[in-house]
């Protein structure tokens, strides 16, 4: 691996704040098409809610929080696989001001790895629960995954900010805000 000082930094980063606002709208547009694809390719979407049901809404609570837990230990075990780093490399947390979780890599980490680990939460709470409820006409799964593709926005909006950069850059994750710094090589840099 080349040297630090072969390569130059950019910032691919924004802060939690934007990235909720930003990020919602990321997740919208996909979460709306499994919405869409539910009611085209069942004719209908029935949820039924009763507010008088401890029991339901206790498990959907659960659900959630759960679901949230499982959004950032997936972000850990994709930057574990992709990138062939330990466990002790991350970092799991918790933003009160913002009332946010998250996952921090402490290492810096192939690009594509990087990548493959911020969205993998997307594709596996969001993408596949929603298709999953639509082949099966199951509006729970399929609700379940719009909420979840949404909660991945902010993920989205990560690669959309490294939409640009090439396969052999570095990524160096933020520890405070979201998104990372990228490293790219002097020799592919045509910034």
């Amino acid at each position: 691996m080349q040297q630090p000082d072969n390569y130059q930094r950019f910032d691919r980063s924004t802060s939690l704040e934007k990235a909720n606002l930003v990020g919602g709208l990321f997740g919208l547009i996909p979460a709306i098409a499994l919405f869409v694809g539910h009611l085209l390719y069942n004719g209908e979407f029935t949820l039924t809610f009763n507010p008088n049901d401890w029991f339901g809404i206790i498990l959907l609570i659960i659900i959630v929080i759960g679901g949230v837990l499982v959004h950032e230990l997936l972000h850990v075990i994709g930057w574990m696989l992709a990138g062939r780093v330990s466990l002790s490399a991350m970092k799991l947390g918790f933003d009160r001001k913002t009332l946010t979780p998250y996952a921090h890599i402490r290492q810096a980490l192939p690009i594509n790895a990087y990548r493959f680990g911020t969205i993998l939460p997307a594709i596996v709470l969001g993408l596949l629960p929603g298709l999953i409820g639509i082949v099966n006409n199951l509006p729970p799964y399929t609700a379940f995954g719009v909420f979840f593709t949404v909660a991945a926005g902010g993920d989205m909006l990560i690669l959309w900010l490294l939409r640009r950069d090439p396969a052999q850059a570095l990524v160096i994750d933020h520890s405070d805000r979201v998104g990372c710094e990228v490293l790219i090589p002097n020799e592919s840099n045509s910034r």
